[in-house]
């Protein structure tokens, strides 16, 4: 399935339900803004989850993985070869990144021209007020960036930890395919119930403890990973 074409045609018909949100939603449509981007990024995620589960069930069907246990790197290895084949096929990880930084570049530019005008209303505004608008836009900024790059790793450390735990390749996608999409969910969930909590209606807060939630979240995963690849890799060369 092309990306390149498919993730168009998508944020295309993305781009058109956001004008009509805006139009509806005004100024509270900008909290909005992570689960937009969520959406145009889970469609070249899905379907790069789709692609990595087979090519893992494939080596360990072939006793690679096994074989592999010898060498230093181990299992390890294996996962990250797969994954850097599947993002960097058609080059599409290249040109969706380099999209989301024209996207971030010019989010920076409505900060920029955002600051100009707020500088120009400082005697009308206080300096917490002009902090707080210049937070909100950087974090946008930010958001838009990180998140593409954020969702490609949680997509590919969901499909080498489900593939290691389940059977069957059709569940093993299907269950990597939910758990990337509840992981999607969770992480924006959480951000707003943090900020609910501390009772601070801050856009600029929310969207740091959203990134903060995903680097978490690819952490312990990545932790997790390595130490069942470690354990795997022992028990193997303790066989042979």
């Amino acid at each position: 399935m092309p990306i390149l074409r498919v993730s168009a045609v998508f944020g295309a018909v993305l781009l058109i339900l956001m004008a009509y949100a805006y139009a509806h939603i005004d100024h509270d449509f900008i909290w909005t803004l992570p689960i937009w981007l969520m959406l145009f990024s889970s469609v070249y995620c899905v379907i790069w989850i789709a692609r990595i589960m087979p090519l893992m069930a494939k080596q360990s069907i072939f006793g690679v993985l096994d074989e592999i246990s010898v060498i230093p790197p181990g299992r390890v290895f294996i996962y990250m070869t797969i994954c850097k084949v599947v993002l960097n096929r058609d080059d599409a990880v290249l040109w969706l990144g380099w999209f989301r930084r024209v996207l971030a570049g010019l989010a920076l530019i409505v900060l920029l021209m955002s600051l100009c005008i707020a500088f120009a209303l400082l005697s009308e505004s206080s300096v917490v007020d002009l902090a707080a608008i210049l937070l909100d836009l950087f974090s946008a900024a930010a958001v838009i960036w990180i998140e593409h790059s954020q969702s490609a790793v949680l997509a590919s450390l969901i499909a080498i930890e489900t593939s290691t735990r389940s059977s069957g390749k059709i569940d093993q996608t299907v269950v990597a395919i939910v758990a990337f999409a509840l992981a999607q969910i969770l992480c924006y969930a959480a951000a707003l119930a943090i900020i609910i909590v501390l009772n601070r209606l801050s856009l600029g807060l929310m969207l740091l403890l959203f990134i903060m939630s995903r680097e978490l979240l690819a952490s312990a995963l990545w932790r997790l990973i390595l130490h069942r690849a470690n354990e795997e890799d022992f028990q193997y060369t303790r066989n042979l």
